[in-house]
């Protein structure tokens, strides 16, 4: 076998025998290519990255945000608390305020996913959104079978249609609740409130008359998300920009169930825009609102940038709901459309909370903050038990604003029942005027640090290409400098003619 000394190695990989042109040629050459590749990562790679970034966002068939957009990588739990009405026999006695006590959480993980998804030549898709939720027992702090008692909703929705009905009328429905399952207060497993739902004799007398007194009655059955869990149409029809054509507009909520206009309240209170909360615009500027609609709150939501944090890693900006949210415009003038027309303009309901009976089929009922947060104290003075707790009843999301993709989410929403005393109706006698608080409804959400890693590396990916190019020049600049040193100093290794050539040694 044939083998090189070690000395005669040595001199090979140092290109000793190399001629000065060819040193000169590698020095000089390894430079400019360190230079060259330093320049693109400085100049030109940033720009690059940013735009195949940006191309990649828009939604479309196969693309990576359709992907996320499909099935959420990110787990969702729904968390419900209920409040159990402790005192409803000693309401009538003067002085004694109906108590609650808030009971729960009730966590549910969600599965959601987007049915009959349609494609549209204008850049739009439609979708039908489809929500599961299972019982996550370790993050509930209490069981689904915790008894729980709330006002009876059937009955305080009929009775507040009735209010205005002729004397004779109202005493011939004030004998049919009595005899037909009315009642003022019922106990049942949250369980029942929550899902899966409990027969109710009134619902049953109702369903059977079906007329103007008591609305159109659908089920026997009752619960506050009765028939929801699992629906594939309960949510709507919705259509969305893609944003293939301007990613500005990518996730804007175009039309519900084919109108642009959702019917609820009146005028720009009842204009479709915003997000579905699938879908956030990318490069936000730090004073740009979020808006949101979820069918659950029949219309839109402002939140406000309120401050900045770091999950995971990552620059955020917070987003706020605040006083003036659910307001009918006492704050904010232009929120007066809030207001139902047949309270204006003297009777709107105070700051803090949104009338929302032409949602709920006439029902006195109302949204606000859990705890009635920065509403008029007038709503939490009517009752006792439940004070609002600002650091989980405030409605935020903690978004990277850059990509526009949420890191942290805690969507807190309290539904409230006004009660109030009627002569005419035994159920009513002698009630004082409150508003009964009857659920909170949380969607919660934080990012994975598996998720957050790939975000990081997207956003990071600009810079480490620059500081990359930042290295790149600096070596150049060195082995050029070294170049131009020994071209001056003339040191340029000259080769002897035995280091010309090696010969192997022969065994």
């Amino acid at each position: 076998m044939c083998s090189i000394p070690v000395a005669a190695r040595l001199k090979f990989m140092c290109c000793r025998c190399c001629s000065q042109t060819q040193q000169k040629i590698w020095v000089f050459g390894i430079s400019t290519m360190f230079l060259i590749c330093g320049l693109l990562g400085v100049l030109w790679w940033p720009d690059f990255v940013e735009r195949v970034t940006f191309r990649m966002l828009p939604l479309k068939p196969g693309g990576r945000t359709y992907e996320f957009w499909t099935v959420p990588p990110v787990p969702v739990y729904l968390a419900m608390y209920l409040y159990n009405w402790t005192n409803p026999e000693q309401v009538r006695v003067k002085g004694v305020k109906p108590n609650f006590e808030r009971v729960g959480p009730y966590v549910f993980r969600e599965d959601k996913v987007k049915n009959n998804i349609t494609w549209y030549a204008n850049n739009t898709v439609s979708f039908m959104p489809q929500r599961t939720w299972y019982f996550e027992p370790r993050m509930s702090g209490g069981t689904l079978e915790d008894n729980v008692t709330c006002p009876h909703l059937p009955t305080i929705a009929a009775s507040h249609m009735a209010r205005d009905f002729p004397k004779l009328i109202k005493i011939f429905f004030n004998m049919a609740l009595n005899s037909n399952g009315g009642s003022l207060y019922q106990t049942h497993t949250a369980n029942e409130w929550i899902f899966q739902g409990f027969y109710d004799e009134f619902l049953d007398y109702a369903m059977k008359l079906n007329n103007s007194m008591t609305g159109n009655i659908k089920d026997n059955h009752f619960a506050w998300l009765l028939n929801r869990n699992g629906s594939k149409d309960f949510e709507g029809l919705f259509t969305i920009n893609t944003g293939v054509e301007d990613l500005r507009e990518m996730g804007e909520l175009k039309f519900w169930n084919g109108k642009n206009h959702t019917g609820f309240f009146e005028g720009e209170c009842g204009r479709l825009n915003g997000s579905t909360a699938d879908l956030f615009v990318p490069n936000r500027g730090p004073e740009e609102w979020i808006t949101i609609y979820m069918k659950d709150t029949c219309r839109i939501i402002n939140l406000e940038p309120s401050g900045t944090e770091v999950i995971e890693g990552i620059e955020a900006i917070r987003y706020e709901t605040k006083p003036d949210t659910y307001d009918s415009g006492e704050l904010n003038p232009d929120m007066k459309c809030y207001c139902p027309p047949e309270l204006q303009p003297n009777n709107c309901p105070k700051h803090g909370v949104t009338d929302i009976r032409t949602c709920s089929e006439g029902a006195p009922m109302f949204m606000s903050h859990p705890g009635f947060l920065y509403a008029d104290p007038m709503y939490a003075n009517t009752t006792t038990g439940t004070k609002a707790d600002p650091a989980k009843d405030v409605f935020y999301i903690t978004m990277e604003p850059k990509l526009g993709v949420p890191l942290d989410v805690n969507a807190a929403i309290q539904i409230s029942l006004f009660i109030e005393a009627d002569r005419d109706i035994t159920l009513l006698k002698g009630l004082p005027s409150f508003y009964a608080p009857l659920f909170t409804i949380n969607s919660i959400a934080k990012i994975t640090p598996e998720i957050a890693s790939q975000v990081r590396l997207a956003l990071n990916l600009p810079s480490i290409g620059f500081y990359v190019g930042i290295g790149l020049l600096s070596c150049g600049c060195l082995v050029l400098a070294a170049g131009f040193y020994v071209c001056l100093t003339k040191k340029w290794y000259e080769p002897i003619e035995d280091e010309r050539t090696i010969i192997p040694d022969k065994q």
